[in-house]
Parts: C-alpha cells; structure tokens; sequence
C-alpha cells in the first residue's frame, strides 16, 4: 500500500491551525540532510516525512516535552540515543521498522542510504498532571 501526499501551494487565505501557526500541509523544506516536509499537525501531534540522503544526518538534540517516533518507509536508517557518559544506543532500522525516542533523551538519526521515513511528534497527557489547592467534598443542607 503506498502513501497519498497532497502538495498544495501556500497562499496568504490558507487556514492556519491556531496552535502552531503553520499551514495543515507545509512546503518542502531544504536540510543538510535532505529535505523534510509537514503533513499533519494538531492538538499536539506532528507528522513530518523526511528524505534522508546517504550519509546525512540530523544534529544531536532532544525535545524537552515531545515524543519522537521514526517509521522509515524505504531505505535505511540508524537512531542513536545518546546516554551520557560516552553510552550510545543504535537502532537500525529498514522499510516498515519503528523506533521512539522519548522526551529528554538526546538523539540523532543518520541515513546509511537514501531513506524516507515518517517522523511523528506527539506529547502525553499526565494522569497525576494536577495541583489542587483544596479538596473536593459535599455540602450538607442544614435543617
């Protein structure tokens, strides 16, 4: 099954999403690297597709709130998380392979051949994400 990418051009009328200030669909952006490009991004999540020359990497560098999920569509790329202490975990990963980073974790990604992928950025919700002042109870009704 194959990915269906709309291409449309930026106009000074286009709907922006009210979070980021970008368009839904952005335009194809030049990296060192090779070029990436936004597809989707709401509510806290991002899609970007990236295509990655051989030998291009990104610079090493975390995101302070954001998950990092790669799903690489052809091609072949290395994650490296960075550990401290001179520690790096690799994780190569070919056509329909996934890996995440979580936020904090320093990290880059080489291509060890032309590669296009999906980059997905999401953030979570904390279950304990709540600082009360008081606390809550009944009133009775007094008689």
């Amino acid at each position: 099954m194959g990915l269906a990418i709309l291409v449309f051009q930026e106009d000074e009328d286009m709907t922006r999403l009210p979070t980021f200030n970008i368009p839904p669909i952005g335009s194809r952006q030049g990296k060192v690297w090779g070029i990436t490009q936004l597809l989707f991004a709401f509510n806290g999540i991002e899609c970007h597709r990236i295509h990655a020359i051989k030998g291009g990497y990104c610079s090493k560098h975390s995101h302070k709130h954001k998950w990092n999920r790669f799903i690489v569509l052809s091609g072949q790329l290395v994650v490296r998380l960075f550990h401290g202490l001179g520690k790096i975990d690799e994780t190569i990963l070919a056509s329909g392979h996934v890996t995440d980073v979580p936020p904090g974790v320093l990290h880059q990604f080489e291509a060890l051949e032309d590669t296009e992928a999906l980059e997905i950025y999401w953030t979570v919700l904390e279950a304990d994400d709540i600082d009360r002042e008081s606390e809550g109870g009944v009133r009775l009704e007094v008689t």
